[in-house]
C-alpha cells in the first residue's frame, strides 16, 4: 500500500515536472522569437538612423549647393552680359552652364538677323558629333523645333509628341545629335538661339530650371549686343546721309563675313558711287548724295547695310543676295538712282556700281573682300 502511494506520489510529481518542462520551453521559444523581432527592429533602426543620416547629409549638400549657387548665380549673368561679341557670349554660355549643372557636352547656336536659320557658334565636348559650319533651318530637327515652338525640349518628353512631329524630326535632325535638353533664346519675341545639352549628369538638380534661366539671361544679352551696335553705328553718323560713316565699314563686314562662314549663305558687297555727290559745288553735293542715300534707305531691307565710305561712294552689303538677286539690285538702282531729281528739278545723274559676290561657307578676311572688290568693274547707267 505504502509502495503503492509513493509510486503515485513520484509519477504525479513526474508529470508536474514535465508539465513544467514544456512551459519553460514554450517560454523559451516565446523568447526567443521575442528577442529575434527585437533584434530586427534593433537592425531596421539601425538602417533607418544611417538613411536618415544619409538624408540629412545629402540635404545638408543641398542646401550648400543651392546656397554656392545663390551666390553664383549673379556672378555668372554679370559675365554674360558683360560679353561684347556673339561669340564671347556663347563661351560664357556654355562655361555658365557647366557651373550650374556639371554637364560638359554642350551646343550654343546663334540665330541670324532674320530668325531664319541658327548656325552653330560654340561646342563643349561635342567636337566628334557637331563640326563648324553647321546651319540648321528653324523647324528642323530637334535643335529647329525649339527654335520654332519657343519650348523646352526634353529627350524624356519625346514619345509624348505626335507621330507627324517624331516622323519630321527624326528626318531633319542633326546625324547622331539628339540633346537631353535644348532651350530656346528668346527676347521680346525675337529668336537669338537655342542652348543644347547632352548627357546630363544624374545628380544634377534642377537642370531644365537653370537652362531656361540662363537662356533667358543669354537673349538679353544678345539683345544688348545688338542694341550696343546700333549706338556705335550711330555715334559715328554721317550727318549728310544720315548712314553710318567709313569708321564703321571693317566692323559690320566682318559681322556679315562671319554669318557667312555660320550661316552658310552668301553676302553681295556693292560699292556704289554717285558722280554728283564729287562736284565742286560742295553744298549741291551733299544734296545729290542725300538724295541718293534717302532712295537707299527706302528700298534696303531691315536686315541690309547701307554706309558712306567717300565723298561720293556708298557701300551696300546686303546678306543672303547671290548673283541673280544682284543682277536684279544693280538694274533697279541703274534705272532709279539717276531719274532722282532735287527741289530745284536736276537729276542725280550718271551713277556707277561694282559689286562682289561672297559665295556661302568663305572664310575670307575684310581686306581681301575690299580687295578684290576694288578689282571689279564699274558699270555706269550711261553705258548700260
Amino acid at each position: 500500500m505504502v509502495i503503492e502511494i509513493l509510486v503515485g506520489v513520484f509519477a504525479g510529481a513526474l508529470l508536474v515536472w514535465l508539465i513544467m518542462i514544456a512551459k519553460s520551453r514554450k517560454n523559451a521559444i516565446s523568447n526567443e522569437e521575442r528577442i529575434s523581432v527585437l533584434k530586427n527592429d534593433i537592425t531596421s533602426l539601425r538602417y533607418d538612423k544611417q538613411e536618415a543620416d544619409a538624408r540629412h547629409t545629402r540635404y545638408d549638400l543641398e542646401i550648400k549647393k543651392h546656397r554656392d549657387i545663390a551666390v553664383l548665380f549673379p556672378e555668372l549673368v554679370k559675365q554674360v552680359l558683360a560679353a561684347r561679341t556673339p561669340d564671347e557670349l556663347a563661351k560664357l554660355l556654355a562655361r555658365a552652364m557647366h557651373r550650374l549643372t556639371g554637364c560638359d557636352r554642350i551646343a550654343v547656336f546663334l540665330a541670324d538677323v532674320r530668325g531664319g536659320k541658327l548656325g552653330l557658334v560654340h561646342t563643349e565636348g561635342l567636337g566628334d558629333i557637331l563640326k563648324q559650319p553647321l546651319v540648321v533651318n528653324v523647324g528642323d530637327g530637334h535643335v529647329g523645333f525649339t527654335a520654332e515652338t519657343g519650348l523646352v525640349f526634353e529627350k524624356k518628353n519625346l514619345d509624348k509628341e505626335s507621330e507627324l512631329t517624331k516622323k519630321r524630326l527624326e528626318r531633319t535632325a542633326i546625324p547622331n545629335f539628339l540633346p537631353d535638353l535644348a532651350a530656346p533664346m528668346v527676347c521680346q519675341g525675337v529668336l537669338y538661339g537655342v542652348i543644347c545639352l547632352v548627357d546630363i549628369p544624374i545628380e544634377s538638380t534642377l537642370p531644365r530650371e537653370r537652362l531656361v534661366a540662363i537662356a533667358a539671361v543669354g537673349a538679353a544679352a544678345l539683345e544688348g549686343i545688338r542694341l550696343l551696335g546700333r549706338f556705335e553705328s550711330a555715334a559715328d553718323m554721317d550727318p549728310d546721309t544720315g548712314l553710318p560713316g567709313k569708321g564703321r565699314l571693317e566692323p559690320t563686314l566682318t559681322q556679315e563675313l562671319e554669318r557667312v562662314r555660320r550661316f552658310d549663305s552668301p553676302l553681295a558687297v556693292v560699292e556704289l558711287v554717285i558722280e554728283r555727290g564729287g562736284i565742286d559745288d560742295r553744298f549741291r553735293a551733299r544734296e545729290f548724295m542725300s538724295i541718293a542715300a534717302n532712295h537707299l534707305k527706302a528700298t534696303m531691307r531691315n536686315i541690309d547695310a547701307g554706309l558712306r565710305t567717300g565723298v561720293d561712294k556708298f557701300i551696300i552689303l546686303l546678306p543672303g543676295t547671290g548673283i541673280e538677286g544682284m543682277e536684279n539690285v544693280m538694274q533697279r538702282l541703274l534705272d532709279d538712282l539717276p531719274k532722282l531729281e532735287n527741289d530745284t528739278g536736276d537729276n542725280l545723274g550718271n551713277v556707277r556700281i561694282r559689286y562682289l559676290i561672297v559665295e556661302s561657307g568663305n572664310s575670307d578676311s575684310v581686306e581681301s573682300v575690299l580687295s578684290s572688290l576694288e578689282q571689279k568693274t564699274f558699270i555706269s547707267s550711261i553705258g548700260k
